[in-house]
């Protein structure tokens, strides 16, 4: 009868990939950098007799640091001394390299779903011709009436050109951190996003201005910037599914920091955090749900807006002579 396996060791890349797998058929087992180990691990954090795995007499698996610098890790906290090792096994790290023991005792994760890629088509066809068509429709209300067709040709040939172009590039991304050109599974994460994004930039400003929202109206901006990084954030977890975690707390400091900025370059370019509501295009009336205001409430509101605009232009007069002021000394 063949001996029995009693364990697997699994090397792991630095991209998370198990790079190297290891039978175990017998204990004590040596781990290093010299020649003479039973596992030869070619890191040069790795001392030349790094650990050792050993029954103890008990019958259970115990793990014996050797001289080194950088010590054990196991599961994550640093082993101190001779320390026993869990039933089903424990993730080692020995200077830059990870290993992960698999023991008898070891309980399975649940098998994982297919990626998304490997689906039918239909969906991202779907979802492609709806985004395409949407903004074919954006682009027509933009032109004016009788635009030359030439004025096409950048929603026509530009989107897919982009669209393509943007997908390849994450499709790099996967081929560099998981060893495959997945440029269909990014092309589905992309599409429902994309429809997203242009359905709030189309019907979002309809939508609160029909019901004279106005703090909703000015929400617009931001929540297409969330779209995009949801967005990102999707393609990340595709790229780097092991590292969830960090992916996360990376956006959201980003978001952070881009919030702060652009609220400051709010207020430096209008004393306010938030613009003056403007639409370049009005909605059509009949749209309209709120009632209309009294033109007295109008005027009423307007009243306030001359002392503030001869404030300013007092203080660009201020601004000026002092500017000139410097210039003639």
């Amino acid at each position: 009868m063949d001996t029995p396996r009693l364990a697997l060791v699994e090397l792991h890349e630095r991209d998370g990939r198990i790079g190297r797998v290891v039978d175990v058929w017998r204990w004590p087992l040596t781990l290093g950098r010299a020649m003479d180990n039973d596992v030869v691990i070619d890191d040069p954090h790795v001392a030349p007799h790094h650990a050792t795995l050993a029954l103890a007499d008990d019958g259970q698996l115990h793990l014996q640091p050797q001289t080194s610098l950088s010590g054990v890790r196991v599961n994550g906290k640093r082993a101190a001394g001779d320390m026993p090792l869990p039933a089903g096994g424990a993730e080692l790290q020995l200077g830059t390299t990870k290993l992960r023991l698999r023991l008898a005792g070891e309980v399975l994760a649940p098998e994982l779903p297919l990626p998304a890629g490997s689906g039918s088509a239909w969906l991202p066809l779907a979802l492609g011709g709806a985004t395409f068509l949407l903004m074919l429709v954006q682009h027509w209300t933009t032109l004016d009436p009788g635009a030359d067709y030439n004025q096409w040709l950048p929603t026509l040939i530009g989107l897919p050109a982009v669209l393509a172009g943007w997908c390849a590039a994450w499709a790099l991304m996967s081929k560099l951190f998981q060893h495959r050109f997945d440029f269909t599974g990014h092309l589905r994460i992309v599409l429902p996003w994309l429809l997203a994004m242009t359905v709030a930039e189309m019907l979002w400003p309809l939508a609160t201005s029909a019901v004279a929202a106005r703090s909703l109206w000015m929400m617009a901006s931001p929540l297409q910037a969330l779209i995009g990084v949801l967005l990102l954030r999707a393609h990340l977890h595709h790229v780097l599914p092991s590292h969830r975690r960090a992916v996360n707390l990376t956006l959201v400091a980003l978001v952070v920091a881009g919030g702060g900025l652009s609220l400051a370059g709010t207020w430096r370019a209008t004393h306010s955090l938030s613009p003056a509501p403007y639409m370049s295009t009005l909605p059509v009336p009949a749209l309209r749900l709120a009632g209309t205001a009294p033109s007295a409430t109008l005027v009423q509101e307007i009243g306030p807006l001359a002392t503030q605009l001869a404030e300013r232009a007092k203080q660009a007069r201020q601004d000026d002579d002092g500017g000139d002021g410097e210039g003639d000394e």
